[in-house]
């Protein structure tokens, strides 16, 4: 089964920043995690821009494996149109990114 990587780039809106993370840390990542069988999610805050012009200072990267990277998409889009998901006001979505990869290549680890 194919392995990827969905990632978020998201920030929340102003005056709001408990809120989202509120939300995000227990209710929006737990509930994809468990509803669509992840392996596994984490939260990053940025530490340093290097490049490019990105607002935003929050990173999700979760862990999926799926036969249908379309198939899957698909289903999160339904379970957040029907209400199964949490939504949340407090996220600003003028500047949130997201996106599906999948594995290309072997992992490169140190040298033993």
């Amino acid at each position: 089964m194919p392995k990827m990587k969905l990632v978020a780039l998201t920030r929340p809106l102003p005056g709001r920043e408990d809120e989202y993370h509120e939300w995000y840390n227990t209710k929006h990542l737990p509930e994809l995690v468990n509803k669509f069988g992840m392996a596994g999610a984490q939260r990053y805050k940025l530490a340093a821009k290097l490049m490019g012009r990105d607002e935003n200072e929050f990173l999700a990267i979760y862990d999926i494996e799926a036969d249908d990277p379309m198939a899957f998409l698909g289903a999160m889009g339904t379970a957040a149109q029907s209400g199964e998901l949490t939504q949340s006001d407090a996220q600003d979505m003028g500047t949130c990114y997201t996106a599906l990869f999948t594995e290309m290549g072997e992992r490169v680890v140190p040298d033993a």
